[in-house]
């Protein structure tokens, strides 16, 4: 008697543990799809480059540099300005700009420290109430373990701001794995962005 009651103790026990299993998983696929359906909308800009123009692109940079994200730091929010919500109070509203520590595989113009990580500035990201993404058009936010070409402004307070359409490069998805200078170098995005370095146009002759 003992037996079967103990028996059906632990039968119970164990469709207990596999329903909160089952609900842990459930609420951790449906946590990942809604983060996964938060929108990306994009930012228009009037430039005075063409940014469709490597030459003018690097022209302009003040670095341009081939970079592995290694951590993202956070977002701030600058130039606020005042929004009205649904019941009539005002909220001032920024416009993101996010933060994330980079390994310097390969400078292209410029030298930026190749043995330690340096911080930079990515204008774009998450809104500050969370609701959808802000990124410029032809532009895309850097994703942590990737590698990415970048042309960056050095900012009055000498920071490194990245900003504006093409100012964040892919490699080919083939090409993912790559990070060192060697591999970088023998790249299609690189050798167009070294042959850009070397005939850019820069403000003054536009």
């Amino acid at each position: 008697m003992k037996k079967t009651t103990i028996g059906i103790i632990a039968s119970i026990i164990s469709i207990l543990g596999i329903c909160f299993i089952l609900t842990v998983n459930t609420h951790a696929e449906k946590t990942k799809s809604e983060k996964k359906e938060v929108p990306t909308y994009a930012i228009h800009s009037d430039y005075t480059l063409d940014v469709d123009n490597p030459n003018e692109v690097v022209g302009d940079a003040n670095h341009v540099f081939v970079g592995k994200v290694t951590k993202e730091t956070g977002t701030d929010y600058k130039n606020k300005t005042p929004m009205e919500q649904e019941d009539g109070s005002i909220e001032y509203i920024g416009e993101a700009y996010t933060n994330y520590k980079v390994e310097v595989i390969s400078n292209l113009k410029n030298e930026l420290a190749m043995d330690k990580e340096i911080a930079l500035q990515k204008q774009g990201g998450i809104r500050e109430d969370g609701s959808a993404y802000d990124v410029f058009e032809d532009d895309q936010l850097p994703e942590v373990g990737k590698i990415y070409l970048f042309n960056a402004y050095i900012q009055d307070d000498g920071s490194l701001l990245v900003a504006g359409g093409n100012s964040t490069i892919s490699f080919d998805e083939k090409t993912k794995n790559i990070d060192t200078e060697k591999e970088v170098s023998k790249t299609e995005e690189f050798e167009l962005y070294e042959e850009a370095v070397e005939n850019q146009v820069t403000s003054e002759e536009n």
